[in-house]
């Protein structure tokens, strides 16, 4: 029996390990949870071919180009960014750099090792973190059980996304610095939880805000000897030296890349908004991203609700490193919405705020084993007959409902127009939402996209194919999208433009639940005659 509570937690991580490769096998190639990982994986693929741009070099004939700086690219703000006449995705290099290797290996699975590996190592991580504070092996376990199976974290792990390295990152310097708080904190251990912490700057912007907060709390503590904002008590030049120092890299590649510091995002946040637009905006994403966040990791409200009766209850109060946790988390929470350009889009819980999950658990499950600790009026059973309801709640979210809607819907509805687009004799296609080609990247080596938003757009591409020669062409319109801001697209076109006039005939030529397809055929318009 000991052995097995000894084992128990490593057995829990086996199991999550084995769901996880579940949700992978779920996954159809070619096919992203979200567009913009179309976007990452276009990136990627030029590096992995040995195109080391950090521009999307797509390419096209001379004649496209053209037509795509005349504002028919396939992409635009905020997802794409024009910067010295080249093509930008909003998104950092730094996530298509490190997957390109992986991809040219194996594939389009190898897009899924770095989430899938990161994800698997942020639960060692917590096991490690729990260790540290000396949990019962069997609070542990059930810290994991958690994590793994009532968050929406493990989600992410078979998405095309970057943000479980990013925590993985991140995470793991926390848990340096956590983890040797009474020992001797070590150069290496400094030196190595500045550079983790500051890497996941790297490839996720909203990380900023913690490194803005741990360097606060460290300056701050030098004038103030509170336990509670001390978080680290030595090393800590040499920590803010390597967290500093990491950043002012990342800083200065995107200097060197995008002619800002802080890259294409810049454009999103930093240029685009004035100071009381973002206050407004981030007051709004506040609250957007606390209710995803509650409502798809309920335990938070057990965490919560055991760090005010601490306040109240000695035998109760929270040890000087958990509280220090919450102190982080609520200052993360407040400053992100000020980062970050959208509250998160399509996304299955907060994205922005998944460092907040393994954090938070720690606070939950901490506080369980001191209520456990009580035997008077049933409070050890009351706060795990709470905890255990909360993860019933968590996981019929995230495992049940969340399979299916993450990894099911509308998964056939796109493979059937993938496949019928690379069965297609067409070569160019125009659409009607940029979501479209971000959905469907995996055919830009065979087919040439085009963004038509309104008629004017079609009849501009149907001039510039007409020249090249081009009859016919694919029209989509997406479910999501009004197309031509009508109930109805038209059956024709006409485009008005001497010394030719042309009609563009459009014709519906396959539709699903998601996606309409129509095929546009350019004609010349006869000529009147006099009679």
């Amino acid at each position: 029996m000991n052995k097995l509570k000894a084992n128990l937690p490593l057995l829990i991580i086996l199991s999550g390990v084995i769901f996880s490769l579940y949700l992978l096998s779920q996954v159809a190639d070619d096919i992203y949870f979200s567009g913009d990982g179309g976007l990452k994986a276009l990136l990627a693929k030029q590096l992995g071919s040995g195109n080391l741009r950090f521009d999307l070099n797509l390419q096209v004939p001379p004649w496209v180009q053209n037509t795509w700086n005349s504002g028919l690219y396939p992409f635009e703000p905020p997802f794409s960014y024009k910067i010295n006449n080249l093509y930008y995705i909003t998104f950092p290099f730094t996530f298509p750099l490190v997957t390109a290797p992986f991809y040219a290996i194996f594939g389009y699975r190898g897009f899924y090792i770095i989430p899938l590996i990161s994800t698997w190592i942020i639960w060692f991580n917590f096991y490690r973190f729990c260790q540290a504070f000396n949990l019962d092996k069997f609070i542990i376990s059930i810290g994991l059980i958690t994590l793994i199976f009532a968050s929406p974290l493990t989600m992410y792990s078979s998405m095309y996304w970057e943000h479980t390295l990013a925590v993985c990152l991140a995470f793991s310097g926390l848990v340096i610095i956590f983890s040797n708080r009474e020992n001797d904190f070590t150069n290496k251990q400094a030196i190595l939880s500045g550079i983790l912490i500051g890497l996941s700057v790297w490839f996720r912007p909203e990380f900023l805000a913690l490194v803005a907060i741990l360097i606060m709390l460290v300056i701050v503590s030098y004038l103030l000897k509170l336990d509670l904002i001390t978080i680290i008590k030595d090393k800590k030049i040499i920590f803010l030296a390597s967290l500093i120092l990491t950043i002012l890299c990342f800083f200065a590649l995107n200097k060197m890349i995008y002619n800002h510091p802080l890259g294409a995002h810049a454009f999103q946040v930093v240029e685009n908004f004035s100071l009381q637009e973002r206050l407004l905006k981030s007051f709004k994403f506040f609250n957007e991203l606390k209710d995803s966040l509650l409502k798809h990791f309920p335990i938070i409200y057990f965490a919560v609700g055991i760090s005010v009766i601490s306040i109240f209850q000695i035998n109760l109060r929270l040890k000087i490193a958990i509280a220090q946790i919450l102190l982080i988390s609520a200052l993360f929470l407040l400053i992100v919405p000020i980062l970050i350009p959208s509250d998160g889009g399509k996304q299955w819980g907060s994205r922005f705020l998944l460092i907040l999950i393994p954090l938070f658990n720690v606070i939950a499950i901490s506080g369980l084993e001191k209520t456990w600790k009580i035997k008077q009026f049933g409070i050890r059973y009351i706060s795990t007959g709470i905890l255990a309801m909360l993860f019933v709640v968590g996981f019929n979210l995230n495992i049940i409902e969340g399979t299916e809607t993450a990894y099911q819907k509308g998964k056939n509805e796109n493979i059937e127009v993938l496949d019928f687009l690379r069965k297609d004799s067409n070569k160019i296609v125009a659409v009607a939402n940029q979501y479209v080609g971000q959905s469907f990247e995996a055919t830009f080596k065979q087919k040439i996209f085009f963004l038509t938003k309104q008629p004017d757009d079609v009849s501009k591409l149907g001039l510039a194919l007409d020249e090249q020669g081009y009859k016919k062409f694919l029209y989509i319109c997406p479910f999501y999208d009004k197309c031509f801001s009508s109930p109805n697209i038209p059956n024709k076109l006409e485009v008005a433009a001497k010394p030719k006039n042309l009609i563009i005939q459009l014709k519906k030529i396959k539709e699903n639940k998601r996606y309409r397809i129509e095929e546009a055929t350019i004609i010349q318009k006869p000529e009147k005659t006099n009679s």
